[in-house]
């Protein structure tokens, strides 16, 4: 009997450079459902980053419930309308304000991860402390693995949702309400909420950014 095919496999065919120089930030999605066995296999590719030590220390909730996205958004909304707020920045308010549009698209969204990091700590890192360095002298030394791993994480996440014909968006602005969506979400410590990614059909072909010449990038030594 022949096998059926999934719903990823209309992209399969595109090439690791095609995916990586098409791929771009969309902010626009249409209603379309994203099917759970697609959402699994993007994270399941995604998993496949390089991680320190191997520890793996990403976790992800996709949220496809809307109920809770609003929620979410609601979070949100609530700490840039605080900041907004603030005797400190009232000059700026109106430079606050602009950063909501990029902190809540991701409620329009038919799907919405939330990628969590677990804290890392290798054997350098504990000789450091018995050093008495302190946290921040450590991670100037070790550069936050931690990060760079779930990180390497997303990029993949976001590469592997457009290969399938998806699009996503890597957002860092709504950790802004980083406590409030942990505790919709459940994250418990010690983990953290790090990013969101929204998922869903683009609305309209986004276009890659541009990028900056290769030699003002790179040099050899």
């Amino acid at each position: 009997m022949a096998k059926t095919p999934s719903r990823a496999q209309p992209h399969d065919e595109m090439t690791f450079r095609t995916a990586v120089e098409g791929r771009a930030s969309v902010r626009r999605f249409r209603d379309d459902p994203v099917p759970r066995d697609d959402v699994r296999e993007m994270v399941r590719l995604a998993t496949r980053a390089a991680s320190a030590g191997n520890a793996q220390m990403w976790r992800f909730v996709a949220v496809d419930d809307p109920q809770v996205r609003v929620a979410m958004r609601a979070a949100v909304d609530g700490v840039i309308d605080e900041m907004v707020a603030w005797p400190e920045v009232a000059a700026q308010a109106a430079e606050i304000e602009k950063v909501r549009p990029f902190a809540t698209f991701f409620s329009d969204a038919p799907v919405v991860i939330a990628v969590v990091g677990l804290p890392y700590e290798a054997r350098a890192d504990r000789l450091l402390a018995a050093r008495g360095l302190s946290r921040d002298e450590r991670d100037r030394l070790r550069q936050r693995p931690d990060l760079q791993s779930v990180g390497g994480a997303v990029q993949l996440l976001i590469t592997v949702a457009h290969a399938m014909g998806y699009g996503a968006c890597w957002m860092s602005a709504p950790v802004l309400a980083a406590e409030r969506l942990e505790d919709l979400l459940g994250v418990k410590p010690p983990a953290r909420l790090v990013a969101l990614v929204p998922l869903g059909r683009p609305r309209r072909t986004a276009r890659p950014g541009k990028r900056l010449p290769l030699d003002e990038v790179l040099r050899f030594v």
